[in-house]
């Protein structure tokens, strides 16, 4: 189940500047640093602007090595989990993970502690951020951003306000309406559809919500099950309801300005990528110092200013206010204090869990 497609922002440029950051090598390959000061971070791509990379390298005299080589969460977890169990290396200091496979990393005990000492920034932690069901106390994680899972329409082909869950299953959409492939996003928003608690949520409530979902998959009422590909079809006016991830509609706004994300009244998922030390790096003080970089609020809303998703960086949003001040207001960016509250994450489920419940969703959406 693909997510990086959610951090596809379409705007001019963004492509490319975000491929000329990348480090070279792949994960695995040993990069010879000849004894240079070196930290490798690998995160997903398109997720950073064009200048934190270098601006943190001069102002540091450590050189980064930047790798957009994570594109779905299962996968990069396989890729280290076997030499990570065998205490090998994998050549990178900092990884960039979904919350979900960030808890597996470190209830398998493959994260190293975060060093206090290195991280005077983390006073800048936002209460939403402070803590975490998968990581309590934040000892081994801290957010790269947040973002959000909703609804996304376009008011001009709907004809009126989207406003709850229950719209995804009106039969005046029918055969134009999308749900994504992500379990967790899609169960998690039809689950608080049905007054369900995705933080506390039970194989029962999983069964409701996917039986849901197979019952509008099987009238015709969903169009497909898509990573971020609904972008185009909503943009292009095909569908007219998708529960669609904040970042995406806020990248589209820049061609189509009359897409609409929208918090459904029932709530909606607040998920987070959250940047780990994997326990086989040599590197921890390099680490924090690129962690510890990215916590001051000025250089968090550069992030932000190209990412737009929210900083988990107390200050950040007076510092976007200089440099982007039309994303600064974005609710999407910034969110009110009306859709902070109606704000819900999906629990940590046990391996047992994800594969029981992913077997559901598979069922339920036809895989």
């Amino acid at each position: 189940m693909n997510r990086w497609s959610r951090r596809r922002f379409l705007r001019t440029g963004l492509g490319a500047t975000a491929g000329a950051l990348a480090g070279s090598g792949a994960l695995g390959c040993r990069s010879s640093a000849g004894g240079a000061r070196v930290v490798r971070i690998s995160n997903w791509p398109l997720y950073i602007d064009d200048r934190t990379v270098p601006d943190f390298q001069r102002a540091t005299g450590i050189t980064v090595q930047y790798h957009e080589d994570i594109n779905d969460n299962n996968e990069f977890f396989a890729k280290i989990a076997a030499p990570l169990e065998r205490g090998q290396s994998i050549d990178r200091d900092v990884i960039v993970l979904t919350d979900w496979v960030a808890g597996r990393v470190i209830r398998l005990g493959y994260a190293t502690p975060l060093d206090p000492g290195g991280f005077p920034n983390r006073a800048n932690l936002i209460t939403l951020a402070q803590d975490a069901d998968f990581d309590p106390g934040r000892r081994y994680s801290v957010p790269w951003l947040f973002g959000m899972v909703g609804l996304g329409y376009n008011p001009r082909v709907t004809g009126r306000e989207i406003t709850s869950v229950s719209d995804l299953f009106d039969p005046a959409f029918k055969g134009r309406v999308t749900m994504v492939t992500e379990m967790r996003d899609t169960l998690g928003l039809v689950m608080l559809g049905e007054g369900r608690d995705p933080a506390r949520c039970t194989a029962d409530d999983i069964r409701v919500a996917a039986d849901r979902v197979k019952r509008a998959r099987e009238s015709g009422q969903i169009r497909a099950f898509t990573g971020n590909d609904y972008t185009e079809d909503l943009a292009n006016g095909n569908i007219a309801v998708a529960i669609a991830w904040s970042g995406d509609i806020q990248g589209l706004h820049a061609d189509n300005p009359d897409l609409v994300w929208v918090a459904p009244r029932e709530g909606a998922i607040l998920f987070s990528d959250n940047m780990l030390i994997p326990k086989s790096s040599d590197r921890v003080a390099l680490a924090m110092a690129w962690i510890d970089w990215c916590y001051a609020p000025a250089h968090s809303a550069q992030i932000v200013s190209r990412a737009g998703y929210i900083s988990a960086v107390q200050g950040a949003i007076p510092e976007l206010e200089r440099i982007a001040p039309a994303l600064a207001r974005s609710p999407l960016v910034n969110p009110p204090a009306s859709v902070l509250a109606g704000l819900r994450n999906f629990r940590t489920l046990s391996d047992a869990e994800d594969a029981s419940f992913s077997r559901i969703f598979l069922d339920a959406i036809g895989g």
